[in-house]
């Protein structure tokens, strides 16, 4: 007898063909078969009628591993789909971290915490340059010998311990003073063990074609495989008007040559992010403490505006209301608005206003989260178009209970991915839903080399999504961004019901991936 038969579905199997009625046949962690099974027989029957029959959703761009220790049943992203995310990207990663500085120092020791933790989602890793960096206390541009070589370690020890590769934020505090020297040399150490160097790179606005040949660079002397994170250009910052197809044709060409490079892209036009990237190196480069003592005073802010033409580049132009604030402990009353409504409200210029909040987040009296209008229409459009993009989100894993609850107050957490299906496909008709069911599942899954997920066939694992598309619905709104979406029904992870009837079941057999 079988373990779990979805029955009666209609199956949209990974690869981009079209929808085929189906039965799944489930035993332990795998699919065993599919098609008409009408003698079949299961300890768990699942009514799939009219629903669609997909793998579970691959997030390669997503920030969970800050918050899957305080949400480990990944509320937000298991409940619309996702179960597996692709983290420590950005730069960014928890582990290692420097001696004395947290529960656990090592990659493998954190993933060890992870393992006993238990999550909901599979979840593959990458070490962050940043917190190499951090870790091996080099904060500026030069680095000594044996700095390098501490830095090679760590890498080396993230690699050891299963990391798909390395991640950089080239936009962010320390990596942004990062030589291409600096990165290629350990990027060589993810190449030894053929693994992946992803990045977001350096500049997405005027000097983002510079950006882009320095990524291509990297893989090449590397010998890894590359990806582009969130490769997209901000408007009205400076960017040519051809920007953004001269970087994604760059990127062609060099696959095109044989390198292996790809990308991804986000749902929304919206987008998180640090505003404190605005800041020039020179207020950054002390830390935190000094940056504060700094930006107290006027006239270091007059000249810091003429300096801030970098990172979300458009504040430097003026266009303040594009910029809210999602997340403050401190004034709640601030949540959603924009820096131009709380200036109104604070009596204060927008300018002001920012720069007031990078100090209180700088010297640990509040915790800050930011959005930004970042992108138009055509720019989401075309990215979501493009065959070598496949479909990311870019935020982290909430729920609507417990500390988390106010922690990102956006659709992009709670319905993320959902939104590829409800707005891009069924509202735009911009992709086929089979195409991007493809672009959210097989296409992230055999990029990072996740062997066994991604599809729906025999001998694969049994990530499972069910959901009725005609109910399916984002729920979570700009103006109400606190709900989960609707119309995911069933999800199994490793063969295992992580969502029933639309409710998390609390279920953690998540596993830690590695490339292979």
């Amino acid at each position: 007898m079988l373990d779990i038969l979805i029955r009666n579905g209609w199956v949209a199997d990974g690869t981009g063909n079209p929808t085929y009625p189906a039965d799944v046949a489930i035993e332990g962690d795998r699919i065993v078969d599919v098609g008409r099974l009408p003698g079949a027989r299961a300890q768990r029957t699942i009514d799939a009628a009219g629903k669609i029959v997909c793998p579970g959703f691959v997030d390669s761009h997503s920030h969970s591993d800050s918050t899957i220790l305080a949400n480990p049943t990944a509320q937000s992203t298991i409940r619309q789909g996702i179960t597996t995310e692709i983290v420590g990207n950005c730069g960014h990663s928890p582990a290692p971290l420097a001696e004395g500085a947290g529960a656990w120092r090592t990659y493998r020791e954190f993933l060890d915490t992870v393992d006993r933790t238990r999550i909901t989602p599979n979840m593959g890793w990458f070490v962050g340059h940043n917190s190499v960096r951090m870790a091996a206390g080099l904060v500026g541009a030069e680095y000594t010998g044996d700095q390098m070589r501490t830095m090679e370690g760590l890498v080396r020890e993230a690699m050891e311990a299963g990391a798909l590769g390395l991640s950089t934020g080239l936009e962010f505090d320390p990596g942004r003073r990062a030589s291409t020297e600096e990165i290629v040399r350990l990027a060589q150490v993810v190449g030894e063990y053929d693994g992946y160097y992803v990045s977001h790179i350096r500049n997405r606005a005027k000097a983002i074609q510079a950006a882009i040949e320095e990524f291509l660079e990297i893989v090449r002397r590397s010998g890894t495989h590359g990806q582009v994170s969130h490769l997209n250009v901000r408007y009205n910052t400076g960017a040519a008007p051809d920007a953004w197809q001269r970087a994604i044709d760059t990127v062609v060409q060099a696959r095109e040559e044989g390198l292996d490079v790809a990308a991804d892209c986000t749902p929304f036009e919206d987008g998180g992010g640090g505003p404190a990237a605005i800041l020039p190196d020179w207020v950054t480069v002390d830390g935190p403490e000094r940056a504060a003592q700094l930006l107290g005073d006027p006239e270091v802010r007059a000249q810091v505006r003429e300096d801030s033409d970098r990172y979300w580049a458009f504040i430097y132009r003026g266009d303040f209301h594009r910029v809210r604030i999602s997340r403050s402990e401190v004034h709640p009353e601030i949540m959603g608005k924009n820096l131009v409504q709380i200036g109104e409200m604070w009596d204060e210029h927008p300018w002001d206003v920012l720069l007031n909040l990078l100090v209180a987040a700088y010297r640990g009296e509040d915790r800050i989260s930011y959005v930004g209008h970042l992108f138009r229409y055509d720019d989401v459009r075309q990215q979501v178009q493009h065959p070598l993009i496949n479909l990311a989100v870019d935020a982290r894993t909430v729920s609507l209970e417990g500390p988390l609850r106010n922690s990102y107050m956006h659709p992009l957490p709670f319905a993320g991915m959902v939104h590829y299906l409800t707005y891009w496909v069924r509202e735009k008709g911009v992709l086929r839903l089979e195409e991007a069911i493809r672009k959210m599942t097989s296409m992230p899954a055999l990029r990072f080399g996740l062997k066994g997920r991604g599809m729906i066939r025999a001998g694969s694992y049994a990530d499972v999504v069910v959901f009725d598309y005609g109910e399916l619905d984002d729920v979570s709104t700009i103006e109400q961004p606190l709900a989960y979406c609707k119309g995911v029904e069933h999800v199994l992870v490793n063969g295992v019901p992580v969502v029933v009837d639309s409710e998390h079941t609390g279920a953690r057999p998540g596993r830690n991936l590695t490339y292979s």
